[in-house]
């Protein structure tokens, strides 16, 4: 984007941060539900059994209420689908299982390296100037990830280093989402992208599920049904439609970059909540990462991303 408007830019900074806030609780919330004996294959299904019906009803309420748009859904409903099954199926169900083997902390440090991924292929398949202090941005954000990775790889063991591969692989599924869904959205609107997007993820997550695990198994009983609600709603639902706002307002490249606060916001409940460690190693990382958010923020008007 080549210029921003003050209010515009205030508001879709505003909105990724609000969404990066809620998808930032979503590793602490599946820490609990691990602790109460669900996998991660039980986990996915029942949270698109909560979130899909909204996504139903409110893509439906759009497409009655903007007829004019209904060839434009039909001919791009394909590649929307296939973003979908990418971001919100290969890239959630590699996540989820990550934080079976990792801390919460060490997953949403290792999912955010996902802005650098952005801005290269960004850069390498469309050709998108890049600003002038990107790299010391990048820089910095992914400096804090890898010392923070490297610090719990030394004292975590084996597992780590597996579970920060599928994490590693999610984020790379989740990039390619993200930069390939804007114009989409600039086509069919953020919203009905989103519904579009997470249905066909939805109908994918189920059929998986179907194949690999008996549809009994998903009765886990009324406080772990409570909580897969809860990841639903405040950590897929809510937060879906306001990154892709976020995104339809100020670009892929922007909102993935503030999105790397994301860490600092898990590793501060996670200390709280979880009792997870926190020490020198992630308090510095940490600093760095929300450095690079700072800046970020600081001079959008001399961006030309």
């Amino acid at each position: 984007m080549n210029t921003h408007h003050p209010a515009s830019y205030l508001s879709a900074l505003l909105l990724a941060l609000a969404g990066t806030f809620l998808f930032s609780m979503k590793p602490i919330l599946v820490k609990q539900l691990y602790l109460l004996g669900i996998d991660s294959s039980q986990l996915i299904a029942l949270r698109m059994l909560f979130a899909g019906p909204v996504y139903l009803v409110i893509g439906c309420i759009l497409w009655r209420k903007n007829t004019q748009l209904h060839g434009l859904y039909k001919n791009n409903l394909l590649f929307i689908s296939g973003l979908g099954i990418l971001g919100y199926y290969i890239a959630s169900f590699l996540d989820l299982w990550a934080l079976q083997y990792i801390s919460a902390q060490l997953e949403r440090v290792v999912l955010f390296c996902f802005p650098t991924i952005v801005v290269l292929l960004s850069r390498w398949v469309f050709n998108t100037p890049m600003p002038r202090n990107i790299w010391l941005i990048l820089g910095l954000s992914y400096a804090g990830i890898l010392l923070i990775f490297a610090h719990d790889m030394a004292t975590l063991g084996d597992e780590v280093l597996f579970g920060s591969v599928l994490v590693f692989i999610s984020a790379v599924s989740f990039a390619i989402y993200t930069l390939w869904s804007k114009p989409l959205m600039t086509r069919v609107g953020s919203m009905m992208f989103t519904c579009l997007a997470m249905l066909s993820a939805s109908v994918v997550i189920l059929l998986h599920f179907s194949f690999s695990h008996s549809f009994d198994e998903l009765n886990v009983g009324t406080e772990a049904l409570l909580w897969c609600a809860a990841i639903a709603l405040f950590a897929t639902v809510i937060p879906s439609f306001l990154v892709a706002e976020a995104i339809n307002r100020m670009g892929p490249e922007r909102t993935s970059v503030i999105g790397t606060c994301g860490p600092v916001i898990t590793s501060m409940v996670a200390v709280f909540w979880l009792n997870e460690a926190f020490t020198l190693y992630h308090f510095a990382g940490l600093t760095m990462v929300m450095l690079a958010v700072w800046l970020m923020i600081k001079k959008p008007k001399s961006s030309t991303l």
